[in-house]
């Protein structure tokens, strides 16, 4: 059964009494039909996860339940991942939002590039965040990924550690430079349909970020995203 996230209105111990309404509910009722007895794991999106046993629920969405354990969440990379990923085109946002936040991204920024093909669109920010928090219960997170309002490419800070998936990159593989880079932190730049305009990559190497291959094939955006997160994730936890 996958993880639900829930925001505590005051310190839990092992007994105390967790009351879940809204869709969390409405999906524990009339989707999973939970029972009395049954046991969940929530997690506040602080990285503490708490084993319950339902004790009580209705049709009206409303379960209650009591605490039987309470654990740190073992799930968490340990380190933390922020995807600039430009804006595709289509549903392919809410595929790499899915995908890259099961993988271990920490955050998730879209970024208006020169080649996005779609323009911005902020009221789509909260469904992404559904589609995040939905994927991080699934794949039993310890947070819920935040997904960033979309932003254009000449606001975005380069922060340190920060990597740009680039075709024209022919010599450095990512692996090489990811097992060189000594920080708890990294950033991921990941081009649109088109790839980055050179005057993007030249201005993010300006600020420090490293171009870097994945390969000798070209890959889409969102395989992009997805591949180089779960390589980030192999290379660097096994």
């Amino acid at each position: 059964m996958p993880k639900y996230f829930f925001k505590p209105d005051k310190p839990l111990s092992i007994g105390s009494e967790i009351v879940l309404e809204g869709d969390t509910a409405f999906h524990l009722v009339n989707v999973l039909r939970i029972k009395t007895g049954d046991e969940l794991t929530l997690c506040d999106g602080s990285n503490t996860d708490y084993i319950v046993v339902v004790s009580l629920f209705s049709k009206k969405t409303k379960v209650s339940a009591v605490v039987k354990n309470i654990t740190p969440c073992a799930t968490e990379p340990s380190i933390k991942i922020s995807l600039y990923q430009s804006l595709p085109k289509g549903d392919k946002l809410d595929l790499i939002i899915q995908k890259t936040v099961e993988l271990g991204v920490t955050e998730i920024i879209p970024v208006v590039t020169s080649r996005s093909l779609v323009k911005p669109k902020n009221n789509k920010t909260e469904r992404y965040q559904r589609i995040a928090e939905s994927a991080a219960g699934q794949s039993m997170r310890g947070i819920v990924p935040k997904v960033h309002e979309p932003i254009s490419f000449n606001d975005v800070p380069v922060g340190e550690t920060t990597f740009v998936a680039y075709e024209g990159e022919k010599i450095l593989s990512f692996k090489t430079a990811l097992l060189k880079a000594n920080s708890n932190k990294i950033n991921i730049w990941i081009g649109p349909e088109g790839g980055f305009a050179p005057e993007e990559i030249a201005a993010l190497t300006e600020k420090g970020a490293i171009p870097i291959s994945l390969g000798a094939r070209i890959l889409r955006t969102e395989t992009a995203a997805i591949a180089t997160i779960a390589q980030m994730i192999c290379l660097l936890e096994g």
